[in-house]
């Protein structure tokens, strides 16, 4: 009987990461390359679980269940009970199943926050040609707050800029356009945050923006000092939260 439960655990454990993994819900944990692997890993648990139930289901006739029940009886007497922190497999499938936690953003920014690095000379973005002054720049968060932050932000301060993120307040003196940045999954989630001049009115803390605007010099941070990368919002416009809320 402990045999089958720990089958039937498995086939339940494999098919939620299967399901999990067959829609964008898997984004929250994870960057998109990880799909195949998480596909593979829940059809490896779920193959697994079911052969072995099938193996090891009871096929016996009445005449012979109470032969079969006294074996199984010495079975179970020699090789122990299924551990108890086995039954520990059923908490993250209950939780994905019926709570599923949304990606990270406000909370672990505000927790997390750290100086950036600047870019080095031979990463500053290459210049702009003249005639293309007046478009729009579509960046990163990394990219723009790097380079932001470099002793010559070179053709970055004649640029328009374009940043997507999320609002985070910066205590009494503005607000930060946010992104979490992932180099596998979310558990070495990295939060890269840029100052916004400009005004925050009509948009909440957590809400995904986007920023159009210019280069404008470092700013301290609040209370730690450092230099933070600030752009010069011309429009803040709410969007909706992409499906990757992650830059990798």
């Amino acid at each position: 009987m402990e045999r089958l439960v720990t089958h039937l655990l498995l086939v339940l454990l494999g098919g939620t990461v299967l399901h999990v993994s067959l829609t964008d819900a898997y984004l929250a944990y994870v960057q998109p390359g990880f799909r195949p692997l998480l596909v593979l890993a829940g059809a490896a648990l779920l193959l697994s679980g079911t052969v072995g139930f099938v193996l090891d289901r009871p096929r016996v006739s009445p005449v012979g269940r109470h032969a079969s029940q006294a074996r199984d009886h010495d079975h179970d007497h020699q090789h122990g009970h299924v551990p108890w922190v086995s039954w520990l497999l059923v908490l993250p499938v209950a939780v994905l199943l019926m709570v599923a936690p949304p990606a990270l953003g406000v909370f672990t920014v505000e927790r997390q926050s750290q100086p950036l690095a600047a870019a080095t000379p031979d990463q500053v973005p290459e210049a702009v040609p003249a005639e293309e002054l007046q478009l729009v720049r579509s960046m990163s968060m990394l990219e723009y707050g790097q380079w932001a932050l470099a002793d010559d932000p070179g053709p970055l301060t004649t640029s328009t800029v374009r940043l997507q993120g999320f609002v985070v307040p910066r205590g009494d003196d503005g607000w930060y356009l946010s992104r979490i940045r992932i180099n596998c999954c979310a558990a070495d989630a990295v939060p890269v945050s840029v100052v916004v001049d400009g005004n925050r009115q009509g948009v909440a803390p957590g809400e995904w923006v986007e920023v159009v605007g210019t280069w404008s010099p470092p700013a301290a941070h609040p209370s730690d000092g450092y230099p933070e990368p600030v752009i010069e919002a011309r429009s803040v416009t709410p969007i909706p939260a992409p499906v990757n809320p992650y830059e990798s």
